[in-house]
């Protein structure tokens, strides 16, 4: 099984086809498997790369002690990228993964060509937005799992952004023994450094075309933060999945398929990766 060591931490990656770079960054608490069934869709026509961010799936998990933030994914992405001798890559990323994808584009703006931006929890934008938080504190879940364990502290997470029957059923599904399998500092991390991240007065500087992908059942706490996205991102397009909620965007429907071939196709003006700043 291939692994490279990334920042320090041996992470897991999967790499399949040929032509331009696309790289693929999945939900919190998940892992590379939520993108199986994309994935020989998205190979038809670019080397698609998945894989485990740091204390997820197969990747290693880092020590209570070490950091955890969108930075030190930032540079998690770079060593992934710089291992695999790739200098400039298309991101898609999901959920907690949107927000590495965003912060890596303005960390790195010449290594990224296009960003695929799929309902990020950005709750540092509360700091200038009005953003639904759907009641998500990092405190309170890291209360709930010191009193109550790690699978009550996913319980409230999912039922906060998630219709009640899907919170259920992923605690149920396949995924259940990785999710419970998380340290509690590593989703108590994924909380806080969705806190503590705010891009809101480096938006305008994104000169990148993103696509912003949102389902049209979703929670609004997602739906707000694509809001504010999409009036501060300068080439930004949005697309709405029909019946999706944040559980199921990654379903391969037409509608999605066509959108993502579409936007991968779209021509990148010259320069236009080292036109933000940081």
């Amino acid at each position: 099984m291939p692994f490279i060591n990334a920042n320090g931490i041996r992470t897991y990656y999967e790499a399949v086809g040929s032509g331009d770079p696309l790289i693929l960054l999945h939900n919190d608490a998940l892992s590379l498997d939520v993108w199986r069934r994309l994935i020989p869709h998205l190979a038809a026509q670019h080397r698609v790369i998945a894989y485990d961010r740091r204390g997820h799936g197969q990747s290693e998990i880092p020590p209570r002690e070490a950091p955890y933030s969108v930075e030190v994914l930032v540079e998690d992405l770079r060593g992934l990228l710089d291992g695999l001798g790739i200098s400039e890559a298309d991101l898609f990323g999901c959920s907690g993964g949107a927000v590495t994808a965003l912060a890596f584009a303005l960390a790195s703006p010449e290594r990224v060509r296009r960003l695929i931006l799929a309902e990020p929890p950005i709750l540092g934008l509360r700091q200038d937005h009005p953003i639904d938080t759907a009641g998500l504190q990092g405190d309170t879940i890291a209360r709930i799992m010191q009193e109550q364990g790690v699978a009550a502290g996913l319980d409230y997470w999912f039922r906060c952004v998630l219709p009640p029957a899907r919170a259920r059923a992923l605690l149920r599904s396949r995924y259940r023994t990785l999710l419970l399998s998380r340290p509690p500092w590593i989703i108590e991390g994924i909380m806080r450094s969705a806190e503590g991240f705010n891009p809101t007065p480096r938006l305008q500087g994104v000169r990148q075309p993103v696509l912003l992908v949102l389902g049209e059942k979703t929670h609004r706490h997602f739906s707000s933060i694509i809001d504010v996205l999409g009036a501060h991102l300068p080439r930004a397009t949005r697309l709405t999945l029909p019946g999706a909620d944040h559980s199921t965007l990654l379903e391969p429907s037409d509608t999605l398929l066509s959108a993502v071939r579409d936007f991968l196709a779209t021509p990148v003006p010259a320069g236009s990766s080292r036109a933000c700043g940081t």
